[in-house]
């Protein structure tokens, strides 16, 4: 049966004539697409209401008054504001899989079609008047975030909780928690960062709330990164979507939490390790992410000098002492210990663990993970390990005198002992044992090497170019400027592939401290770790500058990394902290100094049009920042941190179409808007770039005041508006 339109009921009731629809229609087609019931009560030829009841009669549908109907929340959460407003729809009753939908046109297939595949709901539509729509959705919905924005970012199949077999039963009602926290857009947004982490590699996610909004942030290689901003709406279902997977509370937001997940993605498995944080605006979340496939790393694989990878694994095959592995938080120790255990691992001999927490397991190797409230620690773990006759005994670290001390026990015992302490370097982990109350002469006996780390980022191999010579900073780090292998000093100058940062990766670097008849001298006699360093030096140990020196002339790593984790010793203090201040990341040092100023990329290959929006923006209070192409717009976008782009369709090298596809294809970049700068016989460009993910287009030759608007409603719909 054919569908009859709103103009034909509405004569075929006697509401208005067929000239006065005549005459309506002419004036929508001149106001673009205006609401035709909106003209006839604006012309008063009928009343909203007459319009509802004839429309119910006609099409056998319910006219309803929202004011006069209690809405639950679980229903308005099915579509959003912007949607609800865009549509003049709105969702006042929800039947198992059945949404009941109030329309101010219920003949608007299109938006029925739409909020049909949206929810995944069947619809049952009534009418009301569009005014009794807006006052609900006023009075209905807080503020709004458009969670749609992510609806193409990660599809939700690809990420897969998996269950916890250890998941224990909780006396408040876990399904409906999990209810509350699975609506679409929410899933999506949580699967998308999670994704989107994994993908870039990122080591942890941080979901930080701030006066105004919540920052996500990424630790990529080590350093964090600024990934995007959402409003302050979605901080509280973002948290409580975090926490149901986690298996945490969601009711409990006073008190930090932890906890723990699985996650499959694609065919991959990872763990999630979780914690909550309240602060002075919510709930700050943090989610380590371990990838279970770097459990079996080599040690080859880490960045070892042949000659200190031969020395260290020599100690591994000793049946009796201790092993120590030091450095800073995230310095890579877990994984050196990890590569050490895959290195020892046999049939013939018995492994275990006590470790806080098991961060990999391995199969073959039994693992005791911390429990203090279960009276498991790292002190009464190892005490129940060495009754289970092991060779080899890991501890994740010595935290306190009675663990250090059990553990040179088991060194003298005949058991292997590979552990960690929180040293700056090798020759001071020896007073912070004394420190910690074992005896000297229990030290230089016990203790075969020590093996100090730091981690830094490896130059990007697919845009390596040369350092820039600086004659008197290679000076300082002793290499005279016309040395054939400064040839070799390279960096990354930043590309797609490494996301424009001059890096991919991090490599170890390495102190080793081999514990001999001289240095157990040192030891008993009480040396202090100043002389301990000395004689290490003396005869030929390297420290953790020079090792990081040998990776800097094989192009391994940059001199800006050297000054950041490892300068010269003579350097540190002032001269590291400067240092350090200039390796800071381009894009958080531009945040910074342009955090008051809204800024717009335009991308144009012609200077005329790119002077012109130059001059309109700058006029308008904008910071402007230009590039000549798509490949250019690409590296500003990351180094600049645009809040919006313009960008012309056709340009060199790439095109603007192209472009609003790389940047909607990553969550980092997907939600600054962009609009597209078309000429008027460029139809096919138009709808082909809003296909792609544009968000609006402006055409040729462009009008000043029109694109000025366009802005100003897409960045405060983005909720970067001023």
């Amino acid at each position: 049966m054919q569908r009859k339109k709103l103009g034909q009921i509405l004569v075929e009731a006697g509401l208005i004539s067929e000239d006065q629809l005549i005459k309506a229609l002419a004036e929508q087609k001149n106001t673009k697409g205006k609401h035709l019931g909106r003209i006839i009560v604006e012309k008063e030829w009928a009343r909203d209401e007459d319009i509802c009841q004839a429309l119910s009669k006609q099409l056998n549908i319910p006219y309803v008054k929202l004011s006069e109907l209690e809405i639950e929340k679980e229903v308005m959460e099915t579509i959003t504001r912007k949607r609800a407003n865009r549509k003049l729809v709105f969702p006042y009753r929800k039947t198992g899989r059945r949404l009941q939908l109030a329309m101010a046109n219920p003949l608007d297939y299109t938006t029925i079609d739409e909020v049909k595949f949206r929810t995944g709901l069947d619809i049952s539509v009534a009418v009301a008047t569009e005014e009794d729509i807006r006052e609900a959705i006023d009075n209905h919905y807080g503020e709004d975030f458009d969670f749609d924005m992510f609806a193409s970012m990660v599809p939700s199949e690809e990420v897969e909780v998996v269950a916890a077999e250890d998941r224990d039963d909780y006396e408040y009602d876990v399904d409906e928690l999990i209810r509350q926290s699975e609506i679409a857009p929410i899933v999506r947004l949580t699967n998308a960062i999670l994704a989107d982490a994994i993908k870039l590699n990122a080591s942890d996610i941080h979901i930080e709330p701030q006066e105004k909004e919540v920052a996500v942030r990424y630790r990529i290689d080590g350093m964090m990164k600024n990934i995007f901003k959402v409003g302050l709406p979605a901080l509280a279902p973002l948290v409580s979507r975090i926490k149901i997977i986690g298996d945490m509370d969601i009711a409990m937001k006073r008190r930090p939490q932890d906890g723990r997940t699985k996650l499959k993605v694609g065919k991959k498995q990872f763990d999630m390790r979780i914690s909550t944080l309240p602060t002075i605006f919510g709930e700050k979340v943090v989610i380590r992410i371990l990838d279970q496939s770097k459990a079996f790393i080599d040690l080859e694989a880490l960045g070892f000098s042949p000659g200190d990878l031969r020395e260290y694994t020599a100690n591994l095959t000793r049946p009796q002492g201790i092993v120590l592995v030091t450095g800073p938080t995230g310095s890579g120790k877990s994984t050196t210990l990890y590569a050490s255990l895959n290195r020892l691992k046999s049939e013939v001999i018995n492994i275990v663990t006590v470790e806080d927490p098991v961060e990999y397991q391995l199969p073959g190797i039994s693992q005791v993970q911390v429990h203090e409230r279960a009276g498991i620690t790292f002190a009464s773990g190892l005490r129940s390990i060495l009754r289970q006759d092991p060779n080899v005994v890991m501890v994740g670290e010595i935290r306190d005198a009675e663990t250090a001390k059990i553990a040179f026990q088991a060194a003298n015992t005949g058991h292997l002992v590979l552990t960690t302490l929180h040293t700056n370097d090798a020759a001071s982990a020896v007073t912070r044992l004394i420190d910690l109350g074992v005896d000297q002469y229990v030290i230089a006996s016990s203790l075969l090497c020590v093996l100090a780390q730091r981690l830094v980022r490896k130059n990007c191999p697919h845009c390596l170019v040369s350092e820039k010579e600086d004659k008197a900073l290679l000076a300082r780090l002793g290499l005279s400027g016309d040395n054939e292998a400064n040839k070799n000093i390279k960096k990354g100058q930043g590309c797609e592939a490494c996301q424009f940062a001059g890096y991919i990766g991090r490599i170890g670097i390495y102190e080793l401290l081999m514990v001999d008849d001289e240095v157990r001298k040192l030891i008993v006699q009480g040396s202090s770790d100043t002389e301990i360093a000395k004689s290490a030096r003396a005869r030929g140990d390297k420290d953790l500058f020079r090792d990081c020196l040998e990776k800097l002339v094989q192009g391994t790593t940059s001199i800006e990394e050297l000054m950041r984790v490892a300068p010269p010793p003579e350097d540190e203090g002032r001269q590291a902290a400067t240092e350090q201040v200039a390796a800071a990341p381009a894009e958080d040092r531009v945040a910074e100094a342009a955090s008051a100023q809204l800024r717009v990329l335009a991308v144009d290959d012609d200077p005329f049009i790119r002077k012109m929006l130059e001059k309109v923006l700058t006029e308008a209070q904008y910071d402007v920042v230009l590039a000549t192409d798509g490949e250019e717009a690409l590296e500003k976008i990351y180094r600049e941190r645009p809040n919006l782009i313009i960008s012309d369709v056709v340009m060199p090298k790439l095109d603007g179409l192209s472009l609003v596809k790389k940047l909607k294809g990553k969550l980092q970049t997907s939600i600054i808007p962009v609009i597209l700068l078309t000429s008027q016989d460029e139809v096919e460009n138009e709808v082909e770039g809003l296909e792609a993910g544009a968000d609006d287009y402006i055409p040729k030759p462009i009008v000043a005041d029109l694109l000025l608007a366009r802005i100003k409603r897409l960045l405060s719909i983005y909720g970067r508006g001023q």
